[in-house]
C-alpha cells in the first residue's frame, strides 16, 4: 500500500513540478523564504509554556539542492520540513527550529515563539525551489520539549522534493538526535 501511495504522490509531483520553472537566485540569505503550509498552528509566548521536560534536539539534513552528473550542475529541491506529533494525549512544544547552510552558519531562525503541537497533530514548513543559498549540506536543527516524560516520540524528517526534465523524484531524510 505504502509502494502505491509514493507511485501516486511522485505522479502528482511530477506533474505539478512540470509547471515550475528554475529561477535565478537574487535573494539575500535574509531573505530566504520558509514559510509554513498552514496559517492555524498555536504559537505560545515562552512565559505561557509550561516547564518542559526531557528536552531533545535534533539535526534534520535539507537537500535542498545536489550536484548533478559531472558536478557541474545542480539539482533544486523543494523541502518540507514535517514535524508530527504521534501521542494521543499528550501536546509538545518546539522551542528551535534553525535553519543552516552547507558550511554550518545559522541561515534562519523560524521560531519568535514555541510551536504547541496538540495530540496527533502535525506542522509543516517549506523551504521554496528557489532558494538557492543554503547548499548541498543544508540543514535544520530543532529542539522539542514537553510538560511531561512523553510515551510517544514525535517524527521528524525532511520530504525532499525535485525534478530532472519531466521526472520528478522525492526522498526523506529522518532526523538524527544530538547528544548534549
Amino acid at each position: 500500500m505504502q509502494k502505491i501511495i509514493k507511485i501516486i504522490v511522485l505522479g502528482i509531483l511530477s506533474s505539478l513540478m512540470m509547471n515550475c520553472t528554475p529561477q535565478d537566485n537574487t535573494k539575500k540569505v535574509e531573505e530566504i523564504h520558509l514559510e509554513t503550509s498552514r496559517k492555524s498552528l498555536h504559537y505560545v509566548d515562552q512565559k505561557d509554556t509550561p516547564e518542559l521536560v526531557g528536552k531533545k534536539s535534533f539535526y534534520v539534513s535539507s537537500y535542498s539542492n545536489l550536484y548533478h552528473q559531472s558536478g557541474k550542475s545542480k539539482i533544486y529541491f523543494t523541502v518540507v520540513l514535517s514535524l508530527r506529533n504521534t501521542s494521543p494525549t499528550e501536546s509538545i512544544y518546539f522551542t528551535k527550529i534553525d535553519y543552516y547552510d552547507s558550511d554550518g552558519n545559522l541561515l534562519k531562525n523560524y521560531l519568535k515563539r514555541n510551536l504547541e503541537i496538540k495530540p496527533l497533530g502535525s506542522a509543516e514548513y517549506i523551504v521554496e525551489f528557489r532558494e538557492k543559498v543554503s547548499g548541498a549540506g543544508a540543514n535544520f536543527i530543532v529542539e522539542y520539549g514537553a510538560p511531561q516524560e512523553l510515551k510517544n516520540k514525535p517524527i521528524i524528517e525532511a520530504v525532499n522534493l525535485g525534478y530532472i526534465g519531466q521526472h520528478g523524484f522525492a526522498f526523506t531524510s529522518s532526523a538524527q538526535e544530538i547528544k548534549q
